[in-house]
């Protein structure tokens, strides 16, 4: 964590550790942060992304170090050591738990293997690292022409022409799993009584829609959000070097808020003469590797492979999160509940059935609707999901911890003046920890399942986060172009399998008949 707040303000982006600086918009222009916040790193003089990244950075550093003074002590028992071994001569759990960790190696080099940013760019005798930078660099800073973020595609070619010694290293998957395209088409939009559509179409336009210079189409003027046909989500007006002049925020076709961004014109903006309005379309691609497209595009002509990789570091980090926040809770009040008993144990029961009959589904669409699409974050579904999800760990470590609080060492315990929370947790936790490690492996399932089957349905993360229930859903769309749906469908298949074995040979290691009398 150290490493991560010290890279962070040193201008790099290390792979992996650069995501706790994105769990917040970089600058109040993006929205989504709230005014505290924003004021909160006014004052500090840093961007609300740094201060929510170093909080949380510091956070993990300071449980680390506690973990490591008072966890010294901690020695795994000769039982479990005993299980460990057992889990490890299970040959199918084993080799799927190698495989799922490799999975995770690959996810952790992040922009080293997958995004349209070079490793290396060696440019008049000079070596740059964008990839690993903080900074963005232009067309110019490489003898290009305009202030946009350099194409290092088209830039590799550009350099392999000429024979003053300049190259590009590119990732093994040169394109980012979002919001990068290829092979476009155009198709106008067009207005039919306030009301936008596409053309030839008899429903109203849901999707992006854009205008570009008049003078000089290739710059694009202006990019547009429309719902069942009218404006609603974050429009942007760009200037001609490709940087962002305003950003407005519409709801059902009236404007919420708008802001022109330090530098810009508004009245200049407002003179422009753009071409009408088109959705861009992107049909899906096969596999080329010439193009490097290794599993083809989707519909809008998004990299299959990149796709897929963004899906998997999603589906990690929320299993991470979601393991620690659900079990942290369901463990604790599971222990108190079973130790306390009495009123203490029948209040918090009714409470979780309560909670056990909300609709999970219904939750996320209302959440969804008030806050928009676009503003969902992924914690944000985390946070409703551990909210509903930590009930069945409850009800396991409530029977455990009612049959342990019975056992002697912990009457002993008591007479020696332990108190409840050294008697829980020091005690009974540890002794009642079998019931739920076999859940582990089956809760990461749900992870991937769950957040899969959201954005299948269009109720999950916004399309600035790699999904493969996107994936899925435009394969199904495009059954013409069979490698969408193959390729994310398999990618799935293999991770559930590798989970489930995993979690199948966890639950037979921790079998109390293995190391009995009993047969």
């Amino acid at each position: 964590m150290g490493a991560a707040i010290a890279a962070n303000h040193a201008g790099l982006a290390l792979p992996s550790l650069r995501w706790f600086y994105s769990l917040a918009p970089d600058s109040q222009i993006a929205g989504g942060n709230p005014d505290w916040l924003v004021e909160l790193a006014n004052g500090l003089g840093y961007t609300p992304a740094t201060v929510v990244g170093d909080a949380v950075c510091g956070f993990l550093a300071l449980v680390g170090i506690l973990l490591t003074i008072f966890g010294g002590r901690f020695h795994f028992s000769p039982l479990t050591l005993q299980k460990f071994k057992r889990f490890r001569s299970i040959g199918r759990g084993y080799a799927s738990f190698r495989i799922l960790m490799f999975l995770m190696l690959l996810a952790m080099l992040d922009q080293a293997l997958v995004g349209k940013r070079a490793l290396a760019v060696h440019y008049e005798g000079k070596w740059h690292f964008p990839a690993f930078e903080q900074k963005l660099y232009s067309e110019e800073d490489f003898g290009g022409t305009g202030q946009a973020e350099a194409n290092y595609r088209e830039m590799k070619e550009r350099f392999a022409g000429d024979d003053r010694g300049n190259r590009v290293i590119l990732p093994p998957v040169p394109w980012e799993p979002t919001f990068d395209t290829d092979y476009s088409q155009n198709r106008p939009v067009e207005e039919r009584g306030g009301v936008y559509y596409s053309k030839g179409a008899d429903e109203p336009y849901s999707g992006l829609a854009y205008s570009f210079y008049a003078d000089d189409p290739g710059k694009r003027f202006r990019k547009l959000v429309f719902r069942r046909g009218r404006l609603s989500g974050r429009c942007e007006t760009y200037m001609k070097s490709g940087e962002i002049a305003a950003v407005e925020e519409w709801k059902d076709g009236e404007m919420v808020s708008g802001k022109t961004v330090a530098g810009a014109d508004s009245a200049e903006l407002e003179k422009v003469e753009a071409t009408p309005l088109t959705q861009i379309l992107y049909p899906p691609v096969a596999p080329s590797f010439e193009h490097r497209h290794f599993f083809g595009t989707d519909s809008k002509g998004w990299d299959i492979v990149a796709q897929l990789f963004g899906g998997l570091q999603i589906i990690f980090k929320a299993s991470l999160i979601y393991l620690a926040v659900t079990y942290a809770l369901g463990l604790t009040i599971g222990c108190l509940m079973g130790y306390f008993g009495g009123a203490f144990d029948i209040t918090v029961q009714r409470f979780v059935e309560i909670l056990a009959n909300v609709p999970f589904l219904y939750v996320v669409m209302i959440i969804a609707d008030r806050i928009g699409r676009e503003n969902i974050t992924l914690i944000n579904i985390l946070l409703v999901m551990c909210l509903l999800r930590w009930i069945g760990i409850t009800y396991y470590m409530r029977t455990a911890t009612y049959r342990e609080k019975e056992r002697d060492y912990v009457a002993a315990a008591r007479v020696l003046g332990a108190g409840p929370g050294r008697v829980i947790f020091r005690h009974i936790l540890p002794n009642a920890l079998s019931t739920v490690v076999t859940l582990i492996p089956f809760s990461m399932s749900t992870i991937t399942t769950s957040l899969t089957a959201l954005d299948f349905l269009g109720f999950g993360l916004p399309e600035k986060y790699p999904s493969w229930g996107r994936v899925l859903s435009d394969g199904v769309a495009n059954m013409g172009s069979p490698w969408i749906v193959a390729s994310v469908f398999a990618m799935m298949v293999m991770v559930l399998l590798v989970v489930t074995f995993i979690g199948e040979a966890v639950r037979e290691a921790y079998d109390p008949k293995q190391f009995t009398t009993y047969k």
